[in-house]
């Protein structure tokens, strides 16, 4: 009995230790790494002026010319994760997504099984029936939101709140740079903050953004996700770009839970997977 409990006791020393150093190498050797120094600036950029920052990254993801023009971006995505598990929902995979470049619009096909679509409009959701009938609807998902922790279940509204609102923030990201309804701080070099203020579904009103200070292009983005859960701590690392007629976008991203509010990522286990198979301007 006593070597079986020295080596279950072993065992799980090693473990931790793996855990540890794991943590330690997904948080400095990995695109989660916060990099140095402290925030040096906490003065917002005059609207409609970019930081060196922000300008970077925008030159980086195609330029202010390709962003203005865009209207719209079509996907197909696989999305897994631990929430979703403990939600109780999530779409199937390879669905396709579609958003409005200008304003928070999207639509996933199919939202489950069944074949239906989810539609965000700004705040309001709806199902619609593959024929085009309305099948759900909410007008204002923010008053309705299954957040009280993490595991509480989600209806399908809730489900194509989240999703919608999160996939409008990671495509037109280059284009909510050069908007002027959304606050830009350039803490540091290669360190942005956004106030979205309260007209624009997000995951959180207050978010940050680390860009690589060479490429100009993301590596995390960490916020509240408020409609999973009121208290949670979510880094959203960056682990791989694609490319799409010259256009570099975000193909592999790991949500991950966070030591506190913009801390260390832990790497195990993976909050939300995000692949995106095929990504389209246009």
């Amino acid at each position: 009995m006593v070597r079986v409990v020295s080596a279950i006791l072993v065992v799980l020393l090693a473990l931790l230790v793996g855990y540890a150093l794991w943590t330690v190498y997904e948080n400095t050797l990995t695109p989660a790494a916060l990099g140095q120094g402290p925030s040096t600036n906490a003065r917002p950029a005059p609207s409609g002026v970019l930081s060196a920052t922000a300008a970077r990254a925008l030159k980086a993801y195609g330029g202010e010319a390709v962003w203005k023009d865009a209207i719209a971006v079509d996907s197909t995505v696989t999305v897994g994760g631990l929430l979703f598990q403990l939600k109780g929902r999530n779409i199937p995979p390879h669905a396709k997504i579609t958003v409005d470049v200008k304003r928070p619009h999207t639509v996933i096909d199919p939202v489950d099984q069944s074949g239906d679509i989810g539609v965000l409009d700004g705040f309001s959701v709806m199902i619609l029936s593959p024929s085009g009938s309305i099948v759900e609807q909410r007008a204002d998902a923010c008053e309705h939101l299954q957040n009280a922790s993490v595991t509480t279940q989600w209806d399908r509204l809730n489900l194509v709140y989240f999703l919608g609102y999160a996939f409008w923030g990671y495509y037109s990201l280059p284009n909510q740079l050069m908007r002027t309804d959304i606050q830009w701080t350039e803490l540091r070099d290669g360190l942005l903050q956004a106030d979205y203020g309260t007209n624009l579904p997000v995951h959180s009103r207050i978010q940050r953004f680390w860009f690589d200070t060479n490429t100009g292009l993301l590596r995390r983005n960490d916020y509240t996700p408020v409609a999973a859960a009121r208290d949670a701590r979510a880094a959203n690392v960056v682990f791989e770009h694609g490319v799409s007629n010259g256009i570099r976008y975000t193909s592999k991203r790991r949500v991950k839970m966070t030591f506190g509010q913009y801390g260390w990522a832990l790497p195990f286990p993976d909050f939300i997977t995000i692949d995106v198979e095929h990504w389209q301007l246009r």
